[in-house]
């Protein structure tokens, strides 16, 4: 999985965490919230001196404490959003996993024990091609490469930022009030999630390219931009590509193909830290969009996914090991008091998360080049290229 050497991981952040101060704060969710390149706006909307803020930034990026990464608008790019949960036997995950990202319309990989052992794996595809996907998910299962697996229709990944001021002038491991957070649920504003519309945005491969390298950095210089369209497409002269950069940066802005941001922090050290994934079904969209808006209150990385249609999310969540046991009584208080139906868990590891940014890999001739008989070719290069001998 070459990409987690792309991407640093969160965890790289747990130490940088300790050089960020109020002010710090401050101007981080400034950036998350109006944007992450205009610095004098940024100064002006928090009413500190502009030179202050492009040292803060400069200090950002030099030492790369704080990671902002773009989130591309998936629907604009004409693809929808499909999360896997396939078990797998003891021993074959590494392999399973390798096989169901085999094509690089994937977005996002773990591997999980707990209420499913095996893989967990969302998808980008065209929204008539779920037949092509299932077909590719059976011949998994029917060569044995995953025992059996669920598919879920979801949106695009929400990243709120954490709630930083948990962490203002405290000393030691702070923990979270999660009784009082229940508490105040009722009072909690609901947070509203739009179903996707496929409107698609005009966008060629170029964009596609931009949009890999402001996912790794939202802040990536415009110059370094272009190195990596020169390298991808192996051209020599990089300089001739910075106009354009410049030219499709406006042109990738204007039809709003980036959604937000997300800022890549972490408060708390690796090993002292749980990776879960929650499964969780509401008793009612309002109890939901509550949920939602009581996550802004959490001073732990988080995101989560809404499955289409339905009062269901994934939840991933981060947090110290120490806080494992009020989560869990936090969750079945929400049972208890009638908004949540049930929760399923899984249970990850950080070292083995990946993300995959090089989805233009799969456009090819102005459009996306999915099929069922495309990745069956692809999972069959794979499998070779491991010497694995399987009838596919």
């Amino acid at each position: 999985m070459g990409y987690v050497y792309v991407i640093p991981s969160v965890v790289e952040y747990a130490e940088k965490f300790k050089e960020l101060g109020s002010l710090d704060f401050k101007i981080i969710r400034a950036m998350y919230r109006y944007g992450v390149r205009n610095i004098s706006q940024i100064a002006k909307l928090i009413g500190v001196p502009q030179q202050t803020v492009s040292y803060r930034v400069k200090r950002f990026d030099e030492r790369d404490l704080v990671r902002f990464r773009a989130l591309i608008s998936e629907e604009k790019l004409g693809l929808k959003s499909y999360l896997v949960v396939a078990s797998t036997s003891l021993g074959m995950e590494e392999l399973s996993s390798y096989s169901m990202t085999c094509f690089p319309l994937w977005r996002y990989l773990a591997i999980v024990d707990g209420w499913k052992h095996g893989n967990y794996v969302r998808y980008i595809i065209p929204p008539d091609k779920e037949t092509d996907l299932k077909a590719f998910l059976d011949k998994l299962k029917d060569t044995g490469l995953i025992l059996r697996y669920e598919l879920y229709e979801t949106t695009s990944p929400y990243y709120p930022l954490l709630n930083l001021d948990f962490y203002t002038g405290r000393e030691g491991a702070p923990v979270f009030n999660w009784d009082k957070w229940i508490d105040d649920f009722d009072s909690f504003s609901e947070e509203k999630i739009s179903e996707p519309s496929f409107a698609k945005a005009k966008f060629d491969l170029y964009d596609l390219i931009i949009l890999r390298c402001l996912e790794i950095n939202a802040r990536m210089k415009f110059r370094e931009v272009a190195r990596e369209i020169a390298k991808i497409l192996r051209e020599e002269n990089y300089g001739r590509f910075i106009p354009l950069v410049s030219r499709r940066f406006k042109n990738i802005v204007s039809q709003n193909l980036i959604r937000g941001y997300r800022v890549v922090v972490f408060p708390n050290l690796g090993p002292t830290v749980l990776f879960l994934i929650y499964y969780l079904k509401f008793t009612s969209a309002s109890n939901l969009g509550r949920f939602l808006g009581g996550l802004s209150y959490l001073p732990y990385n988080f995101s989560y996914l809404k499955v289409l249609g339905k009062n269901e999310i994934f939840l991933h969540l981060v947090i110290p090991v120490y806080e494992y046991l009020n989560l869990r009584k936090a969750i079945s208080r929400l049972g208890e008091l009638g908004y949540l139906k049930s929760a399923y868990v899984l249970i990850g590891d950080l070292s083995q998360a990946w993300d995959n940014v090089k989805i233009y890999e799969m456009y090819k001739d102005g459009a996306w080049n999915f099929s069922y008989g495309v990745v069956l070719k692809m999972l069959k290069e794979a499998l070779a290229r491991r010497n694995v001998n399987l009838e596919i």
